[in-house]
């Protein structure tokens, strides 16, 4: 699922929100659970492919991380 995630997020010139994540991959992949689709987002942010913001209670935006581009965790700065 990750690598349909990514392929997205490139499609889409590297943001998107959730939602229209979600439509896209149900095309690509099928049905999926939020369960798994959350680990593929964590998986993808954790190895600093991908970068994710929530903007309101239930939307949340994802965003390419370039090459030359770092996010700092808590404490990192």
């Amino acid at each position: 699922m990750t690598f349909s995630i990514m392929n997205i997020v490139e499609r889409r010139e590297g943001v998107l929100l959730e939602d229209d994540l979600i439509r896209l991959l149900e095309n690509d992949v099928g049905e999926f659970s939020e369960r798994e689709l959350n680990r593929a987002l964590m998986k993808l942010e954790v190895k600093g492919l991908i970068h994710i913001q929530t903007i309101k209670k239930n939307q949340r935006m994802i965003k390419r991380i370039e090459n030359d581009q770092k996010y700092l965790t808590v404490g990192e700065d």
